[in-house]
């Protein structure tokens, strides 16, 4: 495939040694081998997500400071003109060969020479080049997704350019996927329990774009606990985006599953919002209650925060006592805990002000004696159970800004880092306990 967050082992030589001689490719027959070479080329050259390779040992602390690493066989070559103009060379040549119309493999090379433009298109930058193609691997290589982002518009009438935005895989969502493979139990509370739940797990994902949040909730559901009910409604507002997350979740789960429904939503955030946060009774809806919300890089308006927090309020599930065995994460007085919110939200400069709507929404969890009720009565306030910084590296030198703790600007020339913002959000009653399987 394309891309890849662990992209497989590809050949650590130029393409004036891989790739077959420019000259010869008229008379090339074997479209098996052109195939790989544009795997190959595609692997080099395809831009990689931005800020979206975690740094595992500095999860809690920004510390400005960045260490040079040796840069790798692969960045050499990507980064040589001389190899990236030859390579340039080669697929241009390849899209003006003229297909043999009596040959059985006319189709095969049609299809090649699609691709083949595509790339050079990549090569002049990605809002030119049209679908790219995109591979992801978590969990050692156990968890593959296949997706596609669809290209930048350039036109801001009509919602083309925020629509188009959100057909396109973000640094965020690659962190959290990665946080729900590397810690199941973290999303999946209950689910490697002897005494199962009998009542299907719920997860919404808010601004799914590309669906790679979503997708990798599945696959990590499917692969931890196959004998559990688990439906996953990935949601977005954009029709072109819907269309894209619609075909993307058709490429990754081709076949219907017994204990797994995944599927893309239309959703209004807007709608939610009312005049007053003391509403009696819940908005309607017809999607439901749900176990786990997700959410990644979708803060960018300052009234998103308001919103998404009508919608948490009014389709997160509630914590409840109860001995029932629906109840899939009870707590030791056998009271379920409640959904929980997962957020990622990258720390922009240009966003700051959307960045701090978050905690103005949703206060931080402070334990107050005061406020414990009598007759198992339970507080139904949402708020930040946890908040942690998570450090990505840039890809490819991009002169990335981030912004600190104390909202200061950090540039470290090679090797920008891009910062995270990562909160846990529920209700209040819940108890709430954080378990995590890595570090």
């Amino acid at each position: 495939m394309p891309n890849s967050l662990s992209p497989p082992t590809i050949p650590t030589v130029p393409p004036t040694s891989y790739l077959p001689p420019i000259k010869f490719l008229v008379s090339f027959t074997e479209t098996h081998r052109l195939q790989e070479c544009l795997v190959y080329l595609r692997r080099i050259y395809v831009p990689n997500v931005r800020g979206s390779r975690r740094r595992k040992q500095n999860r809690s602390n920004l510390t400005g400071l960045h260490v040079s690493s040796p840069q790798s066989p692969l960045k050499t070559i990507r980064n040589d003109s001389f190899e990236r103009a030859y390579a340039l060379r080669w697929l241009s040549a390849l899209t003006r060969i003229a297909p043999d119309p009596n040959s059985a493999d006319s189709s095969d090379l049609a299809e090649i020479q699609n691709d083949a433009a595509a790339l050079l298109a990549i090569c002049a930058g990605t809002a030119s080049a049209g679908t790219v193609q995109r591979e992801f691997v978590f969990d050692n290589g156990r968890i593959e997704i296949a997706l596609n982002d669809l290209p930048l518009s350039t036109n801001a009438s009509d919602g083309d350019y925020f629509g188009s935005v959100g057909a396109q895989t973000w640094g965020g969502a690659c962190v959290l996927a990665e946080e729900i493979a590397d810690n199941p139990v973290e999303f999946f509370p209950g689910f490697s329990e002897a005494d199962i739940s009998e009542r299907t797990f719920r997860v919404l994902e808010l601004g799914a774009g590309t669906g790679l949040v979503s997708l990798g909730a599945a696959k990590v559901a499917m692969l931890h606990s196959s004998h559990r009910k688990v439906d996953i409604i990935a949601t977005d507002y954009y029709p072109s985006v819907l269309d894209n997350l619609k075909s993307n979740i058709k490429t990754n789960f081709p076949d219907p599953s017994s204990s797994l429904t995944i599927s893309s939503h239309f959703l209004d955030w807007s709608s939610f919002s009312s005049t007053s946060d003391s509403d009696a009774s819940p908005l309607p809806t017809a999607l439901g209650l749900f176990d786990l919300i997700l959410g990644a890089d979708i803060i960018y308006e300052p009234l998103h925060a308001s919103w998404i927090r009508r919608v948490v309020q009014n389709t997160l599930r509630k914590p409840s006592l109860s001995t029932q065995k629906d109840c899939p994460s009870r707590n030791n007085s056998g009271q379920e805990q409640g959904g929980v919110f997962h957020l990622v939200m990258p720390l922009r400069p240009s966003f700051v002000a959307e960045s701090n709507t978050i905690e103005q929404e949703f206060k931080f969890f402070e334990f107050d004696l005061d406020r414990t009720t009598d007759m198992g009565k339970i507080e139904q306030d949402l708020v930040i159970f946890s908040r942690e910084t998570i450090l990505c590296d840039a890809e490819d030198n991009l002169d990335l800004d981030i912004v600190s703790d104390n909202d200061t600007v950090s540039q470290a020339g090679e090797g920008h880092i891009v910062q995270y913002a990562y909160y846990i959000i529920g209700w209040e009653g819940s108890r709430y306990r954080r378990t995590r399987r890595n570090e």
